[in-house]
């Protein structure tokens, strides 16, 4: 499978396009709620799945937070896109700031949410790698990663939904995009980012904390951080209607 034919949500709309690029062990579907927002707000949307993830779990890798930048812009590049407002979501937001350092001139904008530019502690997430590449990528596997991404249990075909996708992905690349994302660390290049930025991160997020979002903001000139009441780790489908009312003014300012 070639990257840019990777598996990719759309929506039609007209410019500017916004990619939305999901978190680990998710996929497109964590991004058609705001998808379906965009077209009313004149924006073409774009979610792909990334390698080893989804509809593109048979994709053979690399599986890195700088593979994966560079297949964002062979996604751009197979729809000859050449700028984009960019959305990354938990590991999909480490994605997006490696894109922005490594393809600077193809970012307008920036959306960066329930994520951050370094691990507190990357022995603890290259541990838990090491844990997944030890045993069965099975049910048991899955439970405890889908529900660190909310504050609150989904209704229950969600949780299954949100399951099954976990556990379409390649254990492979589930072992390997932990070890990346883990040992990822672009705070002291954030500062190269040039584009408005945006940050939003929920107020009860475990992984990625409101002080991940306030480095972030720091560090990168003009960036705003926002941060959503009683959210967890997906506050796009959590406070879906206070999320997306930050978001699309940002990424459609004319909206």
């Amino acid at each position: 499978m070639e990257l840019s034919r990777l598996y990719c949500l759309e929506r039609p709309g007209d410019a500017p396009a916004v990619l939305c690029v999901h978190g680990y062990c998710q996929s497109s579907a964590y991004w058609a709620p705001t998808l379906e927002r965009l077209a009313p707000a004149g924006a073409r949307g774009l979610a792909p799945d990334l390698p080893g993830f989804g509809a593109s779990a048979g994709h053979p890798g690399p599986y890195t937070m700088e593979a994966y930048a560079d297949a964002l812009a062979a996604v751009l590049d197979a729809r000859g896109l050449e700028r984009v407002a960019l959305v990354g979501g938990s590991m999909g937001g480490v994605v997006a700031q490696h894109f922005a350092l490594r393809h600077p001139a193809r970012l307008d904008r920036l959306l960066l949410v329930a994520t951050g530019a370094a691990m507190g502690d990357p022995a603890t997430g290259l541990a838990r790698a090491e844990a997944i590449a030890g045993a069965p990528w099975d049910e048991t596997a899955v439970r405890p990663i889908v529900a660190g991404f909310f504050l609150e249990p989904p209704p229950p075909d969600r949780v299954e939904q949100y399951r099954a996708i976990a556990l379409a992905a390649a254990h492979r690349a589930a072992v390997e995009a932990a070890r990346s994302n883990a040992r990822s660390h672009t705070l002291d290049r954030l500062g190269e980012i040039r584009v408005p930025t945006l940050i939003i991160q929920g107020r009860h997020d475990r992984a990625r904390t409101p002080e991940h979002g306030a480095a972030m903001r720091d560090r990168i000139p003009g960036a705003r951080l926002e941060v959503l009441e009683h959210s967890g780790h997906t506050p796009q489908l959590e406070k879906p209607e206070a999320f997306h009312a930050l978001a699309l003014p940002f990424l459609v300012p004319r909206a």
